[in-house]
């Protein structure tokens, strides 16, 4: 069994909490904390990842693999990989970026087209499109990109998660309907971060 401590703890959600695995700081654990009832988004996202997966010749470039479960003291957890900077530090958000404006607007929409053109091609959904779930690891001194680090497959079972994983044409709808979302909360950001007005409180 894997002991996880407080000292571990990376960041909390509204349903789990992501722990630096204590055996393996290349990896984080996310665990369910919620105790009422919730949507299991560790079966959630593992279900989607072993779907993905099972294609052929399928690109995680900018995704976190996923490498199944470990039990913990917290309970059963699910083991993904970590996002680093090329230096081996933590990688921040792509909202951090954003917030704190130390990446250019024009690399910036480069960024995100690379990402589009990554989910199109790939047909991967990114149903939780919040900026918060998107890291932004430095790959060398000055260069960037964007790797998705929740937010996958969907928010809950049912007909729908088992169209967006047997209908191509649903999945490719479903892409285009969330990214337009996306976009959206990408542009209001970008306004409140020149406005300077409101904080971010999340990044």
């Amino acid at each position: 069994m894997i002991i996880l401590t407080k000292n571990l703890l990376i960041a909390k959600g509204g349903e789990r909490d992501c722990y630096l695995h204590p055996r393996d700081d290349t990896k984080v654990i996310k665990i369910v904390h919620k105790k009422e009832e919730h949507n299991n988004q560790n079966r959630l996202e593992y279900s989607y990842m072993n779907y993905i997966k099972k294609r052929r010749n399928i690109d995680l470039s900018q995704i976190t693999n996923c490498y199944g479960y470990e039990n913990t003291n917290l309970g059963e957890g699910l083991v993904f990989d970590r996002v680093i900077d090329f230096d081996k530090t933590p990688s921040k958000s792509f909202r951090y970026y954003l917030a704190n404006k130390l990446i250019p607007l024009d690399e910036q929409k480069e960024l995100i087209t690379e990402l589009k053109e990554y989910l199109e091609k790939n047909l991967i959904l990114f149903v939780d499109t919040s900026l918060t779930n998107i890291f932004c690891p430095k790959i060398s001194q000055n260069k960037y990109k964007l790797v998705i680090v929740d937010g996958l497959g969907a928010k809950r079972t049912g007909i729908k998660f088992t169209l967006y994983k047997t209908s191509k044409l649903y999945t490719k709808y479903k892409i285009k309907r969330q990214w337009d979302k996306f976009m959206q909360m990408y542009e209001k950001d970008v306004k409140r971060a020149e406005l300077g007005k409101r904080p971010f409180t999340r990044l």
